[in-house]
């Protein structure tokens, strides 16, 4: 450029552009060139770069196939394994299909087993309530008989004294068989004696039947101070009731249902009785044949199963021999004392509801002239 400013123009411009076009082209190509080259080099930087990462891919992929042959052997391995493991689960499954048809069968014989097992309690239940009933009338057996032996031995032993008693009242016949037979001799001796004398032996006999209703009539008498006597001493205590010529007691006082042992509160009023008729006793004469009689009563309700008592036979002797027991432990002597015993078949009240019922239910004691007098 510098030298076309200082050259001469020539007179034909036709070299010297061209000169200049071709110069100018050269440049271009240089550049051309230059930026090829450059671009080559980067291209083989970066076509270096793109080999290095290349062989560490082929590398990596070699591994990968190596890890990937591994993994198809493992693979091949776990699929044999999963096809053992399939076909043992498919056994297993199998044989769980039949243990769950066994165990359904199973459940089926528990179930009637349980069944049957249900019914052997209900049953055993039954037998042993059947059992315990028959145990509980067994002790009610015992029990009877236990009385009945005790009974049994005090019949025995009133049957001895009754014995002894007709011995002693057998020979007291046999002397007064011979005190009539001398009688009847003096009789005969005497029939000849005059009608003076016949008078005076009706005499006789008018006094002695005289004494006799003297005595009755003192008898009467020492009954009717007696229950007097008592009735004073007992007059406002709501718990004894004074019937005519007796004493009640309701069993509610003395007894709870169905028992014959003298409740706490029964005896409290049975003791009062008693030093009473202790203090009226030691006052009677001893010569007065008398006796204090005392009568169990029951209402007509049956007496109830698996009880203590039979029947309300029993339960009103009972009843009354509590009663004397209590007597005798309270001082009053064994041989003034009588017990009977009349269930329920001599009422005060022939209505049928609870209240009549509840007068029936009662003990009574009277004093009368001693049996076998």
């Amino acid at each position: 450029m510098l030298s076309q400013k200082f050259r001469p123009k020539p007179e034909n411009y036709t070299w010297p552009g061209f000169v200049d076009a071709l110069a100018s082209l050269l440049m271009v190509i240089i550049f051309v060139l230059m930026v090829f080259v450059i671009a080559q080099f980067y291209v083989s930087q970066k076509l270096s770069g793109k080999d290095r990462a290349l062989i560490e891919m082929e590398s990596k992929i070699i591994a990968l196939n190596e890890q990937l042959a591994i993994e198809k052997k493992v693979n091949s391995k776990l699929s044999s394994d999963l096809n053992i493991l399939e076909n043992k689960y498919n056994n297993q499954q199998i044989i769980l299909s039949q243990k769950e048809n066994l165990i359904k069968n199973n459940e089926t014989i528990l179930n009637l087993k349980e069944f049957e097992i249900n019914k052997l309690n209900e049953e055993l239940k039954n037998k042993i309530l059947v059992l315990s009933n028959m145990k509980i009338k067994l002790d009610n057996v015992k029990n009877l008989s236990s009385k009945k032996d005790a009974n049994f031995k005090k019949t025995e032993s009133d049957l001895l004294a009754s014995k002894k008693e007709i011995k002693a009242l057998l020979a007291a016949s046999k002397k007064l068989q011979s005190r009539i037979n001398k009688l009847k001799n003096l009789l005969a001796v005497y029939k000849a004696k005059d009608i003076k004398d016949k008078v005076k032996n009706l005499n006789l006999g008018k006094n002695l039947n005289s004494a006799l209703a003297r005595r009755v009539e003192e008898l009467q008498k020492f009954k009717s101070e007696f229950f007097g006597r008592v009735k004073e001493k007992l007059k406002n205590r709501p718990e004894i009731k004074i019937v005519g010529d007796r004493f009640v007691f309701q069993s509610e006082v003395l007894f709870q249902t169905a028992s014959a042992k003298i409740e706490q509160k029964g005896e409290k009023e049975l003791e009062r009785l008693a030093s009473i008729l202790l203090d009226i006793e030691n006052t009677l004469p001893k010569d007065i044949n008398w006796i204090l009689q005392i009568e169990g009563h029951t209402d007509n309700l049956p007496v109830k199963e698996n009880q203590e008592f039979a029947d309300n036979w029993e339960l009103s002797t009972e009843r009354a021999l509590s009663v004397l027991r209590f007597f005798i432990k309270q001082g009053l002597k064994p041989e003034r004392l009588f017990a009977s015993g009349y269930g329920s078949f001599k009422p005060i009240d022939n209505k049928n509801n609870e209240k009549s019922r509840s007068k029936n239910r009662r003990i009574e004691i009277k004093i009368t002239q001693k049996l076998g007098s």
